[in-house]
């Protein structure tokens, strides 16, 4: 089937890396010339595990090309999937110009009936106003449809291949049958519904998960409050088959482009429908709450006073397998402690060349090699939970360091063993 997929940014390139490898015939368009042509050179914009494989195979056996031009991309395209960027704005509201000029844009290049898909996470409704935008530039026919996303960065490849779930929200027969033909080489559980339950679904999954990781960092607060272990309560609620594992990690908090941008997003979209979501504020609200309680422990650690200290800070992107430093709670946390006046080292195993611009505004020293970001630091403090940090010489380690104190803010770390070397840990709701 031949699929013309708006926007390479992270969800458009993945989705049609994907749709490629799967046999269809996909043509990537994006107005960023530099980015077409890094994208035609086999340069992939940011790291994702296994995309560069597919993307490569894609373009060697010509089922993936990539494009400036609408017209070439669309040209005989039976789906357009709109895979554009919508961002926050300074109020919280989500900026939809993105979506808007691609609808444009694509009504423009249309020659023949197609289904348009809306896989930017877009609020309830917006499809009325994406409708008449194409309806004002063109007079061929066609349909429109959701199918949003749902890819974890760091997973996104396997999570395309097994998703738990395919969610085609359109009213029209024409476009379900049709998508649900391209999908058909996926196995997973088929969610029809309207576009803006499709849409809706989106958002209500980003805020439960969310909902998840700010229950629980409350929960390891009154843990250190009370001096119970949150590991083990973790364990005692995971394993309870209505909650599940998942989420359920005690830390310091979420970020990256999704969570806090699509909470934001819902609570604008329920004022504007009458609606106090007072309920999602509040996991706003933990979730900003803990980079202050990690300062507090540092503090308590020092006695007060942090002016001078010298910490390293181990991983920057906002979670492991990813280059993305977009809501990194690394970054917010640095922000914070620079107000300290003290001085700052990090170590990120894929992020730094991300960094480099921030690491001068943030007057910060990154460092490729882990240990000597760590050497005369007076404390460490994990803030990604990459595998390699669990993997370091710890002995060494305390041997490079001015002092033996470790500030674990994802409790990943083996806190025996620490202690065991002579390292005074603190955890988040665990010691």
């Amino acid at each position: 089937m031949k699929i013309a997929i708006v926007g390479t940014g992270y969800v458009g390139l993945v989705t049609a890396a994907v749709f490629a490898k799967l046999g269809h015939r996909v043509s990537a368009v994006d107005i960023d010339e530099k980015k077409i042509k890094a994208l035609k050179a086999n340069k992939i914009p940011f790291f994702e595990p296994g995309l560069k494989a597919i993307v490569s195979e894609g373009v060697k056996k010509s089922y993936l090309k990539f494009t400036t031009s609408y017209k070439e991309a669309l040209g005989g395209a039976q789906a357009v999937f709109i895979c554009v960027g919508t961002p926050s704005k300074a109020n919280g509201g989500y900026d939809l110009s993105f979506v808007f000029s691609a609808a444009k844009e694509i009504a423009k290049a249309l020659k023949s009936y197609s289904v348009i898909v809306i896989k930017s996470t877009v609020p309830p409704g917006t499809t009325a106003q994406i409708r008449e935008i194409i309806q004002n530039n063109t007079h061929i026919s066609f349909d429109l449809a959701s199918c949003p996303e749902f890819l974890r960065e760091g997973s996104a490849v396997e999570d395309s291949f097994h998703p738990a779930r395919i969610v085609i929200g359109t009213e029209s027969e024409k476009a379900k049958s049709l998508l649900l033909k391209i999908h058909q080489a996926i196995e997973a559980p088929r969610v029809i519904c309207d576009i803006k339950s499709a849409q809706l679904i989106k958002y209500a999954a980003n805020a439960f998960l969310a909902t998840k990781i700010s229950f629980i960092n409350a929960i390891a607060i009154l843990c250190d409050k009370i001096g119970a272990d949150i590991l083990k309560v973790e364990e005692g609620l995971g394993l309870d088959p209505r909650i599940g594992k998942s989420f359920l990690q005690a830390g310091l908090g979420y970020g990256g482009s999704c969570f806090p941008k699509d909470i934001q997003a819902l609570i604008v979209f329920a004022k504007r429908q009458g609606y106090d979501f007072d309920f999602l504020k509040q996991v706003e609200l933990i979730n900003k709450h803990q980079i202050d309680y990690l300062i507090s422990k540092l503090r308590k650690v020092f006695g007060g006073e942090l002016k001078g200290r010298r910490l390293t800070i181990l991983g920057l992107s906002f979670k492991p397998q990813t280059d993305d430093l977009r809501e990194s709670r690394a970054i917010l946390l640095i922000k914070e402690l620079k107000k300290e006046r003290v001085k700052i080292k990090a170590h990120d195993p894929v992020a730094v060349p991300q960094i480099k611009k921030l690491a001068k505004v943030l007057n910060i020293k990154c460092y490729k090699n882990v240990y000597e970001s760590i050497k005369n630091s007076d404390v460490l403090i994990l803030v990604t939970e990459w595998p390699i940090y669990r993997k370091l010489d710890f002995v060494k380690v305390k041997k490079l360091m001015r002092q033996p104190i470790l500030i674990d803010g994802r409790n990943f770390l083996e806190k025996e063993k620490l202690k065991k070397i002579g390292f005074i840990y603190e955890g988040i709701g665990s010691r």
